[in-house]
């Protein structure tokens, strides 16, 4: 009777043991599942990259004849005669003034406005930012008219300074909304304490608080640059005359004009993508820190 009680009571410990010996078969089923999810998707956004890659590389016939594989020997000079046709020094010039004066307004301006909304007690604040809120969810097509009979009216039609506050402009409440957060989440102590030592708001704010924000900087400059650099919409309904055309718009010009030289169009596609993918890069510690952080309090 008592070895079978001793038995009977060894017995629940037995699975547990035999459990901690195997491997955990659901655990790795799951961790196979998000795996093969990444394998999808890092393929399905790399690919597209590789293959305007592989299409700048060949040579005109074998665009026709190896369309999706890599190339069989490598035409480096389609670069340079791609830049040479489709006027590419031009409107990469006016991309950079664009998209770096834009860039510059916006970091300008948001940076004290966000700073407003989030740490001073003013009246109205709340509708403030709630209009900046709304400001989001309105798309630039439903503006379009409105926006360029006022851009006409103010001279601001083939103009890069223009457009460059038009597009400031437009980033301006994400931009807000995301500084917010970031200002949002350092202790109030910090600035009692700069306060006491008689800093005013502006000295606060730029060396106090930027530098506890850089994070939210890089992530407002790295939206804002993708969304300025490769903007087609805004750019085709303010620059109507060549000499003043981003690239968005110069590479639908040239594939309107050149659409058979699909291997130069290729190029010009890569010259044109480069720019993003070293600024993300470059920027991408930041990028992902600015992502972790910041919307600790709403």
């Amino acid at each position: 009777m008592t070895r079978a009680l001793a038995a009977a009571a060894s017995l629940p410990g037995l699975p547990a043991r035999r459990r901690r010996g195997l491997p955990d078969i659901r655990r790795l089923g799951e961790l196979a599942l998000v795996y093969l999810a990444l394998a999808l998707v890092l393929a399905q956004t790399l690919y597209p990259l590789a293959w305007v890659l592989f299409g700048s590389l060949k040579a005109k016939e074998e665009i026709i004849t190896n369309v999706w594989g890599p190339p069989t020997s490598l035409h480096f000079a389609n670069y340079a005669e791609a830049w040479r046709i489709a006027g590419m020094g031009a409107r990469v010039g006016n991309s950079l003034i664009v998209t770096a004066a834009a860039l510059v307004l916006l970091v300008v301006v948001a940076t004290p406005a966000a700073y407003a909304v989030s740490r001073l007690r003013f009246p109205g604040r709340a509708a403030v930012l709630a209009l900046v809120i709304a400001a989001m969810l309105v798309p630039p097509q439903v503006m379009a008219i409105p926006l360029f009979m006022t851009a006409r009216d103010l001279g601001l039609i083939n103009s890069l300074p223009g457009i460059a506050v038009i597009y400031a402009a437009a980033a301006m409440p994400l931009s807000i909304v995301i500084m917010r957060g970031f200002f949002l989440s350092l202790p109030a102590e910090l600035e009692d304490a700069a306060r006491i030592d008689g800093a005013s708001r502006l000295q606060i704010l730029v060396h106090v608080m930027l530098p506890l924000i850089r994070p939210g900087l890089a992530l407002v400059l790295i939206f804002g640059f993708i969304e300025i650099w490769n903007d087609f919409f805004l750019a085709f309904l303010l620059l109507r005359e060549p000499s003043v055309q981003t690239i968005p718009l110069g590479l639908v010009a040239f594939f309107q004009q050149y659409g058979s030289l699909w291997h130069l169009y290729f190029a010009a596609l890569t010259i044109t993508t480069l720019p993003v993918i070293v600024v993300f890069v470059l920027m991408q510690r930041q990028f992902i820190a600015g992502l972790t952080a910041g919307a600790v309090k709403a």
